[in-house]
């Protein structure tokens, strides 16, 4: 059966488990370049950056471009593990609100991201990442309650300023931080982007950051 370009970077992307905005993140094009082709708009796009895209869809420009299937060259059915991160889903909730707390933190089964687009589209390091979902509503409208987010366990100074999972004397909580530079002892101002929430200050010897947030999901049927 004869396929168009959309149709095999559509289901390319599907066997990759990758969305529009990954694609042209990863391959360091703008959006509307990867949406135009999927859409159909673009027949004929530029050789140069569709060439970066099949770099992303780990397959040749050939393949990409031409109605070949069995052909040399062709998109594997089965891609290798090794080109997955496997990050773990760690079964705790991080409160938006009020503070959780949290007497063990059993794993649930991981979630697989291609290493590539950890590395070029967030230019993260899989080890250290880990996956938590968080509740409440204090961090609206930015996450809502039931996203799930990536926190990286390597960056654990809020320089520069933003949101972190940590435990703040009282519970597992999500929150922004801003470093303060003022008084003897070092702190951070805690603050929920939900305006109904007033920030406070904690020490630094009275919170441990657990980690940045630096990715989320979310199910848009239930909103």
């Amino acid at each position: 059966m004869t396929t168009t370009l959309a149709d095999r970077m559509r289901a390319r992307m599907a066997e990759l488990n990758l969305r529009p905005l990954h694609v042209a993140e990863a391959a360091g094009v703008g959006r509307s370049f990867v949406y135009d082709i999927l859409r159909g708009r673009s027949s004929d796009p530029s050789s140069e950056k569709l060439g970066r895209v099949a770099n992303v869809l780990k397959m040749p420009l050939d393949a990409l471009l031409n109605d070949q299937p069995g052909a040399e060259g062709s998109v594997p059915a089965v891609l290798s593990k090794r080109d997955y991160a496997a990050v773990p889903f760690v079964a705790v909730e991080a409160d938006m609100g009020g503070g959780t707390v949290i007497d063990s933190e059993e794993e649930c089964p991981p979630w697989h991201f291609p290493k590539m687009w950890l590395r070029d589209g967030l230019r993260l390091r899989a080890s250290g990442l880990k996956l938590i979902r968080v509740r409440g509503d204090s961090m609206q409208p930015t996450l809502e309650s039931g996203d799930v987010v990536m926190i990286d366990t390597s960056q654990t100074m809020p320089d520069p300023t933003g949101i972190f999972v940590l435990h703040d004397g009282f519970g597992l909580v999500a929150k922004r931080l801003e470093r303060l530079v003022t008084g003897d002892v070092p702190s951070v101002r805690i603050i929920s982007d939900n305006t109904r929430y007033s920030p406070y200050e904690r020490s630094a010897e009275e919170i441990r950051i657990v980690g940045r947030v630096v990715w989320f999901a979310r199910n848009l049927s239930e909103n």
